[in-house]
C-alpha cells in the first residue's frame, strides 16, 4: 500500500525521544524487517518465475519480505489470489504515527501480523492503493476514488478485452475536487470574474484532462486554496523546518501536506477556526485577478512530465498530462507548489489469460535506459495516448539487438 505502511514509514522510529527540543539535532536509526531477520524476501523470486497457479504463487509471496504490497493473481484454470505479502511488526499504535523512543517500555516489537486475505465483491478485486484489506497494517493510503471509479467502470459492461483497458487507464474523473466545489457552491458576493469562475467550475466535468480549460482554472484555485490554508497563522508552528534529519524534511514540509490532505481539511468538522468557505472565496478571487483570469489555458498547459534525471537533457520536451493524484491516470503534481508531475503510472501491463499472444503492455518512456538508444523513448507517444504495445512471448518471433 501507498506510504509504505509498518515497514518503513512507520519504522522510522527508533533513536528519537518526542521530548527533545527542536533546538538540538536529532539522529533517527531506521529498524525495519529485513535487518531484523536478514532477510530481503529474495527467496520468494524463483518461485514466483517458476509459478504456474495462483497456489504457487501464493506459496511463493509467504517468502517476501519488503514492500509491503497488495498481490492479486489469476490463472487459466479460473484461480484468483488476493493478499498482502510482506512482514509487518506487531507494534504500538504510536510507532504507526510519529518517532518514537524506541529504548522505552511499550514501542518493542510483538511478533508478525498475519497476512490478510481478501476475495471477489460481485465479481471484481479491485486495488489501487487504497485501505482495502491491508487497512490493519498501516496508517496511510491512498483515498477510495481510483479504486470505487475502476470498480464502477468495470461494472459497465459484462465483457471487457485487453483492448478495451485503456479506457479504464486513462480514466480522468476527479473525484476529490468534491469539496472545494461543494464550498464554493455556497460562496457568494463575488466580483464578475470571480463569479465567472464559479459558474465555470460549478459547471465542470470534474475530468482533469489535458486539453480542459475549466481543470486548468480548478488548479489554479486549489492551489490558491492551499497556500492561503497553509499560510494561515494556525499552521504558523509547522511552517518552519524541524530539526530532524535532511532526509526526512520533505515529507515534512507543510506546502506538500496541507496539498495532499486538503479534501480532508475543506470536508473536517471544524479547522482550527479557519473560515474555509472565505479561503475557497479569497482563492477564486485571486485567481480572477491575474491578468488571464480563467481564461488561462488548459492543464496540460502547466501539467507536464517531469521524471528525475540525474543528467540534464536538453533534448527532453515535456509532455502536457491528462490525470491528476485522486484519477485513475494518476498523474501527481503537488498542489499549491507545482503543476508538474514526476510521478505517473510506471507500466500499465494487461494480461489475457485466454490468449497470452493478446496481451499488451507500455512504459512512460522506453524499455531502456540508455540515452540515445531507439528504445530510450520510443514508447512515450503510446504512454501519453494511453496505447498499449503487444507483449511478445515466443522467443522465436525475438531479435537481439545489441550485447549491453
Amino acid at each position: 500500500p501507498e506510504g509504505l505502511p509498518d515497514g518503513l514509514e512507520e519504522g522510522l522510529q527508533e533513536g528519537f525521544s518526542s521530548e527533545l527540543p527542536d533546538a538540538l539535532p536529532v539522529a533517527v536509526a531506521l529498524r525495519y524487517p529485513p535487518r531484523v531477520t536478514s532477510d530481503l524476501g529474495f527467496g520468494a523470486l524463483l518461485p514466483l518465475l517458476r509459478a504456474r497457479r495462483v497456489a504457487d504463487v501464493d506459496r511463493a509471496v509467504d517468502l517476501w519480505a519488503e514492500p509491503v504490497n497488495v498481490v492479486q493473481a489469476a490463472d487459466t484454470k479460473g484461480g484468483l489470489l488476493h493478499r498482502v505479502a510482506g512482514r509487518v511488526p506487531v507494534r504500538s499504535a504510536a510507532n504507526r504515527v510519529r518517532l518514537v523512543p524506541a529504548w522505552e517500555p511499550g514501542h518493542d516489537w510483538q511478533g508478525w501480523h498475519g497476512t490478510p486475505r481478501g476475495g471477489l465483491t460481485d465479481g471484481v478485486a479491485a486495488m489501487a492503493n487504497q485501505r482495502g484489506l491491508a487497512a490493519p497494517l498501516g496508517v496511510e493510503f491512498a483515498p477510495p476514488h481510483r479504486a470505487d471509479r475502476i470498480t464502477a467502470l468495470l461494472g459497465e459492461k459484462e465483457h471487457w478485452t485487453a483492448a478495451d483497458m485503456p479506457a479504464i487507464h486513462m480514466d480522468t474523473q476527479l473525484a476529490s475536487a468534491a469539496p472545494l466545489l461543494d464550498l464554493l457552491a455556497t460562496v457568494e458576493d463575488l466580483t464578475p470574474e470571480g463569479a465567472r469562475i464559479r459558474r465555470t467550475l460549478l459547471n465542470w466535468d470534474r475530468h482533469m484532462d489535458a486539453s480542459s480549460a475549466p481543470a486548468a482554472v480548478y488548479a489554479a484555485v486549489r492551489a490558491e486554496v492551499v497556500r492561503r490554508i497553509a499560510a494561515h497563522p494556525a499552521f504558523a508552528a509547522l511552517s518552519a523546518p524541524p530539526a530532524y534529519p535532511e532526509v526526512l524534511l520533505p515529507w515534512l514540509a507543510l506546502l506538500p501536506r496541507v496539498g495532499f490532505a486538503l479534501e480532508h481539511l475543506l470536508r473536517a468538522e471544524e479547522l482550527y477556526g479557519i473560515d474555509r468557505a472565505e479561503v475557497v472565496r479569497a482563492a477564486v478571487e485571486e485567481v480572477a485577478a491575474r491578468p488571464t483570469g480563467a481564461g488561462r489555458g488548459t492543464w496540460g498547459d502547466t501539467h507536464r512530465l517531469a521524471p528525475w534525471r540525474a543528467l540534464p537533457d536538453p533534448s527532453y520536451d515535456a509532455p502536457g498530462l491528462s490525470g491528476d493524484h485522486d484519477c485513475v491516470l494518476c498523474t501527481s503534481a503537488v498542489p499549491g507548489l507545482t503543476d508538474l508531475s514526476a510521478r505517473g503510472p510506471a507500466a500499465r501491463y494487461v494480461w489475457d489469460l485466454a490468449d497470452r499472444e493478446a496481451s499488451l503492455w507500455v512504459v512512460p518512456l522506453g524499455a531502456s535506459g540508455i540515452p540515445g538508444s531507439p528504445h530510450h523513448r520510443d514508447q512515450l507517444p503510446l504512454w501519453l495516448a494511453g496505447d498499449l504495445a503487444p507483449v511478445a512471448t515466443d522467443f522465436t518471433k525475438l531479435q537481439k539487438e545489441s550485447d549491453v
